[in-house]
């Protein structure tokens, strides 16, 4: 299945387009023309130029500086949000979705109760208990969206528990670990990595819009949910500082999407 994803001519695409984000957040110090920090009060709002290639903002900071650097707050934090929730929810899915009995019916019951819940009250909670803060933000919307994996893991365990080669190989007496990790993750693998790529474009405007409102990354980070805070009050006379980084985050989402949907159909036509 990896391979027809890489064969994919759209999904080639959006792998591509993710890397370049990617890089340029990993090799942001290095690429970046100026110090995302530095600033320059000759240099207020300047315009397009060698020196500032995306102008300046209210402060003379370097707008594509703070964009490089603002990729890897924004991408690395999303990326974390994903892995961790999708790591904790699958493997709990997994192993309720095998297991069942009371484990299973326990864990759905949690399940249940932290989704009866909006997961901005759940962040918020967050916040208010370790503060505000770029980890405590995190560490919310962690608490909010391992529910989702669990699901989606749990019932497409329990469709492949009922096949012939799990059910030979549990009457063989092979562990429950090797059925789990040997026969069943393999096949649900793509699926829960679509979700995980659609969720990671939710995770990338919720942290932008908490940051926004002030819940995210402290001044004078260069997030990009900061960044359009920062450009709020220039919206009319300088545009751009808000402009360039609600583009970056509206291109990792189209993306992002396009990937996932296309994984998911991959898979119904792999599964048919």
């Amino acid at each position: 299945m990896i391979h027809r994803i890489l064969e994919d001519k759209i999904c080639r695409f959006c792998l591509v387009f993710l890397l370049i984000f990617t890089c340029a957040a990993l090799f942001a110090p290095w690429i970046a023309p100026n110090d995302p920090n530095e600033i320059h009060y000759t240099a207020r709002f300047a315009k397009i130029s060698r020196e500032f290639p995306l102008g300046t903002d209210y402060m003379g900071r370097c707008i594509l500086s703070r964009l490089l650097h603002g990729a890897r707050l924004s991408l690395g934090s999303a990326a974390g949000i994903t892995i961790v929730s999708s790591v904790l929810g699958t493997l709990l899915g997994m192993i309720s979705g095998y297991v069942g009995g009371r484990f299973d019916r326990v864990l759905m019951g949690v399940c249940d109760a932290v989704r009866a819940f909006p997961g901005m009250v759940i962040v918020l909670v967050s916040v208010g208990i370790l503060g505000t803060g770029l980890l405590s933000l995190c560490l919310g919307m962690m608490a909010a969206r391992w529910v989702w994996y669990t699901k989606v893991a749990r019932n497409l365990t329990r469709a492949e528990r009922k096949k012939e080669v799990v059910l030979a190989s549990a009457m063989a007496g092979s562990s429950t670990t090797g059925i789990l990790f040997g026969l069943i993750f393999p096949v649900i693998r793509i699926p829960i990595l679509a979700v995980a790529t659609l969720q990671f474009g939710t995770a990338l405007t919720a942290l932008a819009g908490y940051s926004f409102l002030g819940f995210g990354a402290a001044p004078p980070s260069p997030e990009w949910g900061m960044m359009i805070q920062d450009g709020r009050s220039f919206i009319s006379t300088n545009p751009s500082m808000l402009f360039w980084p609600g583009f970056c985050i509206l291109m990792v989402i189209i993306v992002t999407n396009i990937l996932g949907d296309r994984m998911q159909e991959m898979f119904e036509l792999v599964r048919k």
